[in-house]
């Protein structure tokens, strides 16, 4: 139920992080990885998603399946920089059984960041960054990244992310293992130097 969802939090270790001000990438390619398959191709009017409910338009791929577009003012704050980071799980719970009873999750992470519609009075989080999945592991050492905190925060430190842990499945929908709510500034006071 609901209850036990909120309940559930996992730790999170996170080491490396650093704030990086001097760091300016004009490609922007390095939010996605190499294999990543292309889904399909849209254009989009901008005024017109501004002028919409929500700032925010549903838009039908050719090839099948939906986008959804949204725009928001990308600088709130007065922070700028790169974050470096790499976060690892600590007794990640084992939901599988497995074989013996000795089955393992196989665990990534999305950040997302919480936007406000002040017209609605409504939250929604929005994804900026997924890991990848490590295979039957309990404790798992994602690999480092850097994310640009325009694009983490809205270059506001103080900005509510929400970290979700979730069991990749081959087949079938992704399990929900647990979520954390913090931001950046947060993740600095505690990270292991």
């Amino acid at each position: 139920g609901l209850s036990q969802r909120v309940a559930r939090r996992p730790f999170l270790g996170l080491s490396g992080l650093n704030l990086n001000r001097n760091y300016h990438n004009e490609d922007s390619d390095y939010y996605c990885s190499d294999g990543d398959p292309k889904m399909g191709e849209v254009e989009v009017e901008i005024g017109a998603i501004l002028r919409s409910e929500g700032q925010e338009k549903q838009i039908k791929l050719r090839e099948g399946g939906t986008l959804f577009v949204h725009i928001t003012q990308s600088v709130q704050g007065n922070d700028s920089g790169v974050l470096d980071c790499h976060i690892r799980g600590l007794d990640i719970k084992n939901i599988e059984s497995g074989m013996l009873g000795l089955g393992a999750v196989d665990p990534y992470f999305v950040i997302s960041k919480k936007e406000n519609d002040t017209q609605k009075g409504t939250s929604r989080y929005y994804d900026v960054y997924r890991s990848e999945h490590i295979h039957d592991i309990i404790n798992p050492y994602w690999k480092p990244f850097q994310i640009d905190l325009e694009r983490l925060c809205n270059n506001d430190r103080n900005k509510q992310l929400k970290i979700t842990i979730y069991d990749f499945e081959q087949r079938g929908k992704d399990r929900w293992l647990g979520e954390v709510f913090t931001s950046v500034a947060e993740m600095m006071q505690r990270v292991a130097k």
